[in-house]
């Protein structure tokens, strides 16, 4: 069979010689089109059958004698001459759909599924132990909700014969066979997988990405928690001077990266006709621009300033529910175990609501916690996977972080937009701020910096965070449950379980008091961690005494 391919192949490459393709018979552009699209399907269900058989070469061994490698992507890579980095991906690849996506691989062998399709589903679906056992999942479409076969058998209605007629069941079991069969045939009943793939013959790879990006978050958001932490560890920035100018490299995620690219073409605008610079040599200009602007208004000075421009859509009902999610099974906001939850490595069952029991923020009330089916975040089950389109970044669409949607709780904009049936915009409301002007003025005229123990970061660095009751628990907007914190400790206190209280400022705290200089007072706000422990500034340094004191 190789050997007929290897040789149609000869003949089909000898057909893009120019004597062919551009003479006088040369084919037309439409049949070059179809040739095209039929030559890359082809390439696609071969690549299917190369990573049916990747997997079955590595488990047999025998590619270790002769010690030529210890590892098999090190022996692919010696024996096929390709990079390290190849070798690694169709590996990944092979793995990922021997174990986990069995109907990605037959749709990709069949020549159902692209090949993009089948990479996507791969580089998203089975990227934590909860997705895969979320691929495996029985799922009745009539309800979305998760099934078992005995479960599912007893929702259909089907005449079973009586025992006695039956002593050894097999009439039974053949007849269960077939209420299954023919569920799987008709779509009643599918696996997580099939699901998600039944989007894939009418999506593109990029809107498919989407659907399948939605199935990871919502049967395991804790790892988009993870993996946005690891994204923020990564942020890096280094300008190096060089000898003709500056050298610019680093990572920003999505969130300070779409903050950055807005905040640029804001500043450079269209080009003009006479314009001759790239894009790339405009936006440099207007990255120095900005910094220019920021320092020439005195915009980086304390004041009552403004958040920047980011727009994130969501529907109101998941912003509470994403804003109240427990993450690793402790409630946000008060630390405690919420029990009952689904947990990785858990099978297939009902979760309970979130927030631990006796939540002063009510965090687990009715609602805004799970909703049916294992691993299903705020209310929506599984056939709500593909009409929900999640929080995302209204400019980009890329998914935004359940932890920027908790900081946006607390001090943004949000403009209600009413949606018809038909997509249509039925009404707009005025865009209303969680904090005012004037009520920023008064949080920061008492708390003057950020009030996390031991931080100093002026308030034009700061957040408005409800301090006492966060807002998706009902929090009142006022400057009693108001407190300034940098952007760092108002994430950290969002997820760490940290609560604050009101504890009423010293004499020298205050405006009349005198302060020593550079010494960090107490802000007025007290600070308990998820343990119950409280959070206090660091110990000073003793002062050395002055010169001669010892001999005095």
């Amino acid at each position: 069979m190789l050997a007929r391919f290897e040789a149609d192949a000869a003949v089909l490459a000898a057909l893009t010689d120019p004597e062919v393709l551009d003479g006088w018979n040369a084919p037309g552009i439409t049949r070059l089109a179809e040739a095209h699209s039929r030559i890359r399907a082809l390439t696609a269900r071969l690549d299917g059958v190369r990573y049916t058989l990747l997997p079955r070469i590595e488990a047999d061994g025998s590619w270790r004698s002769g010690g030529m490698a210890r590892a098999f992507t090190t022996w692919l890579r010696l024996r096929e001459g390709i990079s390290a980095s190849t070798a690694g991906k169709d590996m990944t690849i092979a793995r990922r759909l021997a174990t986990a996506l069995p109907g990605t691989r037959e749709g990709l062998v069949a020549g159902t599924l692209g090949a993009d399709h089948a990479k996507v589903m791969t580089d998203v679906a089975p990227t934590s132990e909860t997705r895969q056992d979320a691929l495996a999942w029985l799922i009745d479409t009539r309800t979305g909700e998760t099934t078992t076969p005995e479960q599912f058998v007893q929702t259909v209605p089907v005449d079973f014969p009586d025992p006695a007629e039956d002593p050894d069941g097999e009439h039974t079991r053949q007849l269960i066979t077939q209420v299954l069969e023919g569920a799987v045939t008709d779509g009643t009943l599918v696996t997580g997988e099939g699901l998600v793939l039944r989007e894939a013959g009418s999506l593109n790879a990029d809107q498919f990405r989407v659907v399948a990006r939605r199935f990871a978050t919502i049967t395991d958001p804790d790892t988009d928690d993870t993996d946005d932490d690891k994204a923020a560890q990564g942020e890096f920035l280094d300008l190096a001077k060089t000898i003709d100018g500056y050298h610019l490299a680093g990572f920003l995620t999505d969130e300070h990266g779409l903050l950055v690219t807005t905040a640029i073409n804001a500043i450079i605008g269209a080009p003009a006709a006479e314009d001759p610079r790239t894009s790339t040599q405009r936006r440099a200009q207007g990255l120095a621009d900005l910094a220019r602007i920021v320092l020439d208004t005195n915009q980086a000075s304390p004041g009552a300033a403004i958040p920047p421009h980011l727009n994130v859509t969501v529907s109101w009902t998941e912003l509470i529910a994403q804003a109240t999610r427990t993450r690793k099974g402790l409630c946000l906001t008060c630390g405690q175990a919420t029990p009952g939850r689904a947990t990785p490595g858990r099978s297939p069952g009902r979760a309970t609501p979130g927030g631990a029991p006796g939540c002063p923020t009510g965090a687990g009330t009715p609602g805004t916690g799970a909703g049916t089916g294992a691993g299903v975040a705020g209310t929506m089950t599984m056939s709500g996977l593909l009409s929900g389109g999640g929080p995302v970044f209204t400019e980009t669409g890329a998914r935004a972080p359940r932890a920027l949607l908790r900081r946006l709780a607390c001090d943004s904009a949000v403009t209600r937009v009413v949606f018809g049936p038909d997509g249509a915009v039925l009404d707009v409301g005025r865009a209303q701020r969680t904090v005012t002007g004037q009520m920023r003025r008064a949080v920061i005229a008492r708390d003057r910096h950020c009030v996390f123990p031991g931080c100093d970061q002026p308030p034009s660095r700061c957040e408005v965070h409800h301090a006492i009751t966060h807002w998706a628990h009902g929090g009142n907007t006022s400057v009693s449950n108001s407190a300034l914190l940098c952007w760092y400790h108002h994430q950290l206190v969002d997820t760490q379980g940290i609560t604050m209280h009101w504890t009423g400022k010293p004499l020298t705290g205050t405006t009349t008091g005198a302060a020593v200089p550079g010494t960090l007072l107490e802000t007025g706000w007290a600070f308990t961690d998820a343990r119950g422990h409280r959070i206090t500034l660091p110990e000073p340094l003793e002062t050395p005494p002055p010169p001669g004191a010892e001999a005095a």
